[in-house]
């Protein structure tokens, strides 16, 4: 499920964005126990941000994604993981793809800290791409 929506994230940057002016963090989906609506990542004009049109995220049920916009919005990268994983995975739209990142400090107990440090690589490494 981490996969899934991970890269319904990228997907819908790839589609959506366009180059912008800053960074935006936002926590798109918190680790709540129940299903539902996600915070939409920022969006604006070209040049504003990496997304040109709003999104509506759908979060499954114990899920942390969180995502960024890369240096002047020319790129968007996520890190995610389950609360009842093992693991933190990674992503970006800047040629890179979806990854498995560090293994959480307690299996099954991952936290949102884990996916803000997937986030961060995941961040890192689109830079390192262009």
């Amino acid at each position: 499920m981490k996969k899934i929506v991970i890269s319904s994230a990228l997907c819908a940057a790839g589609l959506l964005g366009s180059v912008g002016a800053f960074a935006a963090d936002t926590t798109i989906c918190t680790g709540s126990a129940t299903a539902g609506n996600g915070t939409a990542p920022a969006s604006g004009t070209a040049g504003t941000h990496y997304m040109v049109r709003a999104i509506a995220p759908k979060c499954s049920a114990n899920v942390n994604l969180l995502g960024v916009d890369g240096t002047s919005g020319a790129w968007y990268a996520v890190g995610s993981n389950s609360v009842k994983g093992k693991a933190s995975w990674q992503g970006h739209t800047n040629g890179g793809s979806v990854q498995k990142g560090a293994d959480c400090a307690i299996p099954g107990g991952c936290t949102a800290d884990e996916a803000t440090t997937a986030r961060t690589a995941a961040n890192a490494a689109a830079a390192a791409a262009s």
